[in-house]
């Protein structure tokens, strides 16, 4: 170099350690993990066949490097992108969360990853969720449907909102026999005949149609067939609705309006947690002593149940395993559309009800707790 460029070179000179530097490949990761390319490709995307030595060489050797997928470029190629959208009504409520996390649990262990949309319960907020999702080009869908389910090429499976004959299955809680263990409970062991229904709204609301086979509907109609088949009545007055969302506040409003009947029910089944929590903070808040002058349980335990003031009788909690159901059902379609050049293809639609299991506390009138498996 010569004049003003030696001067320019000798000011900025490049870094020594960048100066070779280059984005990894996977022909470098194969190089170092010592195995061929299409491996090292079937190792990061964790295919059965590869085996677990190999498959950690591999991610050693691409974590030593440095060396990220490009996601962009792997879809392209794959038509798969590792993506799966979950759509649920409201994130904020523990039952979601913790079916979320069982879910995400089960589908990143197969080298997924999970895009969470949160609707508000409100159909027009699920169909444009779903719009965005499938333009992510997700591979699959786990949904609790509020009433705006858009198909589309992607596989869904329904959680605890589930529509009967759409998507490639759905897991749900056995919504009709848990209210009829509650009913048959309260009828045969603390011989109850005036027994109130407190569920959420089953009809059109503002936004959303009626629900097909959504919990509300079926545990309002597991009700009425289970008090049908002890031969007891159901009156109207004695059948209270919270709103939608199945909040606190509208549950209290509504056992207020339940006990100012002209013949109060002497029990009450609540479709829900949060309704049965509502419901008995306007009871003690009315001078009600719950378990005592009313029996009170409910389809889904509390939180800390049996740390409240009385310990509420309900129906023990599968939050968890519907998660990983749903995750596994839609896992299995997934590798169907993968392992069909192979000839290897699973029988259609899985549908999965999961039974109850009841636990008796004071809410009730039982006097110690005690699990109860149908």
């Amino acid at each position: 170099m010569h004049g003003a460029d030696a001067e320019g070179a000798d000011q900025n000179p490049a870094p020594p350690e960048t100066a070779d530097r280059h984005t990894p490949t996977l022909s470098d990761v194969a190089a170092v993990a010592g195995v061929s390319v299409s491996t090292v490709s079937r190792a990061l995307d964790n295919h059965p066949r590869i085996p677990a030595a190999t498959r950690r060489r591999v991610v050693e050797a691409a974590t030593a490097l440095g060396f990220r997928r490009n996601i962009s470029a792997r879809a392209l190629r794959t038509r798969s992108s590792m993506l799966v959208g979950v759509v649920v009504p409201d994130i904020g409520i523990p039952f979601y969360a913790t079916v979320l996390k069982a879910a995400q649990n089960v589908l990143e262990s197969s080298g997924y990853q999970v895009v969470v949309m949160n609707t508000e319960r409100d159909a027009r907020h699920e169909s444009a969720a779903l719009r965005t999702l499938y333009a992510r080009q997700i591979d699959g869908l786990l949904v609790a449907t509020s009433g705006g389910y858009v198909p589309d090429r992607a596989p869904v499976v329904f959680i605890d909102h589930i529509l009967q004959d759409k998507g490639v299955g759905h897991v749900s809680p056995d919504n009709a026999q848990g209210i009829r263990v509650l009913v048959e409970h309260l009828v045969r062991v603390h011989n109850h005949e005036r027994i109130a229904y407190l569920g959420a709204p089953t009809g059109p609301t503002k936004h959303v149609k009626r629900l097909e086979h959504a919990p509300a509907t079926e545990r309002l109609e597991g009700f009425r067939a289970a008090m049908g088949a002890l031969r007891l009545p159901v009156p109207p007055e004695y059948l209270a609705f919270a709103d939608y969302e199945w909040t606190e506040a509208s549950a209290g409003r509504a056992v207020a309006e339940l006990m100012g009947t002209d013949e109060p029910p002497t029990a009450i089944v609540a479709a829900g947690d949060t309704l049965a929590l509502g419901a008995l903070r306007q009871l003690r808040t009315s001078g009600h002593r719950v378990g005592t002058d009313i029996a009170l349980v409910s389809f889904d335990d509390p939180v800390s149940s049996d740390l409240l003031d009385p310990p509420m009788t309900a129906l023990a909690r599968h939050d968890r395993e519907l998660g990983e159901i749903g995750a596994q059902i839609l896992l299995r379609a997934l590798n169907r559309g993968k392992s069909r050049e192979e000839g290897t293809v699973e029988p259609g639609a899985s549908k999965v009800r999961v039974p109850p299991d009841l636990i008796t506390r004071r809410s009730c009138g039982c006097t110690e707790e005690t699990e109860h498996t149908p």
